[in-house]
């Protein structure tokens, strides 16, 4: 696997904040015309998950041209069971770690995708409920990410909108150990099947009117 991505000196792990690390992802990738995916993963501990979730999980979100669904909800899917079986690290299989994000990609995930996160880091308290991002809580957590990762891997039109946000509420609940976040994160993960389900129901309507 390619070597993982490590931030600017500007922040530790303990100081950087979601919104920091997508502007190091995009300098990096400014640098290299584009970044892989085994650049963007394997740093240690919570805020290795943490940030591997939200940059996986931001391309799903923004509109952006291609399969990025099915290859991102892999992805996560990917990270989920590591996060199940406790991992500190997160691992790529080679095929995977070697696939590219164009620069292009990156800039439009980072210019669209940053704002969000910026406003939800304006509601965080450091420290709120720690025992909801602990390790014991990481490996529980990633079953709702994996049920998300299966509804984002979906090729259903405007069906990843809503899991996307509730992993990027909880990667960023775990950057910042605010347990609130992860509770408001269930519910959005709730509303998300619920809204999958209704998006599968007219499609289904749809083609059978078509045909």
């Amino acid at each position: 696997m390619a070597a993982s991505f490590q931030p600017s000196p500007s922040g530790g792990d303990d100081t950087l904040r979601g919104s920091g690390f997508l502007l190091d992802v995009l300098e990096t990738a400014r640098k290299s015309d584009g970044i892989s995916i085994g650049e963007l993963v394997g740093r240690k501990g919570r805020i290795g998950i943490a940030f591997t979730l939200l940059v996986l999980c931001l391309p799903t979100l923004v509109p952006l041209p291609g399969p990025f669904g099915m290859v991102f909800g892999t992805c996560l899917a990917f990270v989920a069971v590591q996060m199940l079986w406790g991992a500190d690290r997160i691992w790529m299989p080679g095929f995977i770690a070697r696939r590219k994000i164009s620069l292009k990609v990156v800039e439009t995930m980072v210019r669209l995708g940053r704002p969000w996160v910026l406003r939800l880091e304006n509601f965080l308290i450091a420290g709120r409920l720690p025992f909801l991002t602990g390790k014991t809580a990481r490996m529980i957590l990633a079953l709702p990410i994996l049920m998300l990762a299966v509804l984002i891997s979906l090729p259903i039109p405007f069906g990843n909108t809503v899991p996307a946000l509730a992993i990027i509420l909880i990667a960023i609940a775990l950057a910042e150990r605010d347990g609130a976040v992860v509770i408001a994160s269930l519910f959005v993960t709730v509303a998300a099947a619920v809204v999958t389900y209704y998006l599968v129901e007219a499609a289904g309507n749809v083609l059978a009117w078509a045909f």
